[in-house]
């Protein structure tokens, strides 16, 4: 699908930001951007062809609402650390892909659980505000997909016993994507 045509399906084409929104939205480009790269290490797991083809199928969405966050985020606008948050989503994506499909997808529900927080909190925002609703259904759709991103790695966890690495690491990735979006708002 061509940029015209991924900006027209998320019916992004007019959406205009309200400027005391743009803080989120500059976080949401860093994110999006984070992701895509995630997806990218991934995709080169050749050790694991369920890994490759998540990161594969992920990957198309998350490049879509990194388009579409370019395209309604102006340049100048936009975190002074891309660079920072491309390297740090290859870097997450190439680590959990190394120790293999479960903790890949540990990892992917734990990051994806963290955006559908992070947009529904804007949700939540755009709703008592009243302020876009264009921009409330474009966030929505992202969200929703997301959610799909995550129920789609949760679905193919096996059992883990809840043991101090595994909770160690999911906050270590809430914390990190906590820390992001704060440093993403503000640079």
């Amino acid at each position: 699908m061509n940029a015209q045509a991924v900006l027209s399906n998320y019916l992004a084409n007019d959406l205009v930001v309200p400027k005391p929104f743009m803080s989120w939205m500059r976080s949401n480009h860093a994110g999006e951007t984070g992701a895509v790269w995630i997806y990218k290490a991934a995709s080169l797991a050749f050790w694991s062809s369920p890994i490759k083809q998540m990161a594969f199928e992920h990957l198309e969405t998350e490049q879509h609402h990194l388009l579409v966050m370019t395209h309604l985020v102006p340049a100048d606008e936009q975190s002074k650390l891309i660079l920072i948050w491309q390297i740090m989503g290859f870097s997450l994506g190439l680590f959990a892909a190394l120790f293999g499909y479960t903790f890949f997808c540990l990892t992917i529900s734990a990051v994806e659980n963290f955006v559908e927080d992070h947009y529904n909190e804007q949700i939540d925002h755009l709703i008592k505000t009243n302020q876009s609703p264009s921009l409330l259904a474009l966030i929505q759709r992202c969200c929703a997909e997301e959610s799909q991103h995550k129920f789609d790695a949760d679905s193919n966890l096996r059992s883990l016993s809840d043991n101090v690495w595994i909770r160690t690491w999911l906050k270590v990735v809430k914390s990190g994507s906590s820390i992001a979006v704060k440093m993403a708002k503000k640079i």
